[in-house]
């Protein structure tokens, strides 16, 4: 199963994985020095500085919820309350390639660890990202964040729901703890089935719904199509 431009953060080719929107790519071929130009960007490229930035960028620096969608920014300094992201593991040149934007998670879980992006419950958000040349397909950064618990622009807690009476929205991708009386909020819940991880990818969630003794039942699905938990929620 493959990765594709999802996610509550872009997939970010030029810019581009729960912060939240659509993939994009880097044109050009050849040196990223030459692929972009701060004089002509779109929504689908980085922009040099954020190149540059990039090329610095380490462990522990953090970036706000929609990562590379500001092309005049990068990295943001993480005592502010728009640091959303940490970086948690970052590679340069890993020799991976994302042909049409899509990476195999194999590659993703090597650098980031297999509970990448999984919808734990309890667990805070966790996602990854990528600059990489669209030409080619040639990956040029490769960087695993977690969210740093300060709250999206919604007012969710990027901490997936773990407990009875925890409210969260259902149309969101990615799910997070809101106040109850958040108008963004459409979910009580009643209690959580969680799922072991060996089986996030083959269990029968039809089957553990049907414990659940609630009013609905709602699947905690990843980005790579895997199951962590069912919720049964009012």
């Amino acid at each position: 199963m493959n990765s594709e431009t999802l996610g509550p953060i872009r997939r970010i080719l030029a810019v581009g994985g729960v912060a939240l929107a659509g993939g994009v790519a880097l044109t050009g071929c050849g040196a990223l020095e030459d692929a972009v130009s701060d004089d002509s960007t779109t929504d689908t490229e980085v922009s040099n500085a954020q190149l540059d930035a990039a090329a610095d960028a380490a462990v522990g620096d953090c970036m706000p919820e929609e990562v590379l969608v500001d092309q005049d920014v990068f990295s943001v300094d993480c005592g502010g309350a728009d640091a959303f992201w940490t970086i948690t593991a970052i590679e340069a040149d890993p020799g991976l390639s994302a042909p049409g934007g899509t990476l195999p998670e194999t590659d993703v879980f090597a650098l980031c660890g297999e509970e990448n992006g999984a919808q734990v419950p309890g667990k805070t958000w966790t996602d990854w990202n990528m600059i990489y040349d669209e030409m080619t397909g040639e990956v040029n950064y490769l960087f695993c964040l977690e969210a740093t618990g300060n709250p999206t622009a919604a007012g969710a807690t990027p901490v997936v729901p773990s407990a009875a009476g925890e409210c969260f929205s259902s149309a969101e991708p990615m799910l997070g703890t809101y106040p109850c009386d958040s108008p963004d909020v459409d979910s009580t819940v009643v209690s959580v089935i969680e799922i072991d991880q060996a089986e996030w990818a083959t269990a029968d969630t039809a089957a553990l719904a049907a414990e659940c003794d609630s009013s609905y039942t709602l699947d905690a699905v990843d980005f790579f199509g895997r199951t962590a938990a069912v919720f049964c929620i009012d």
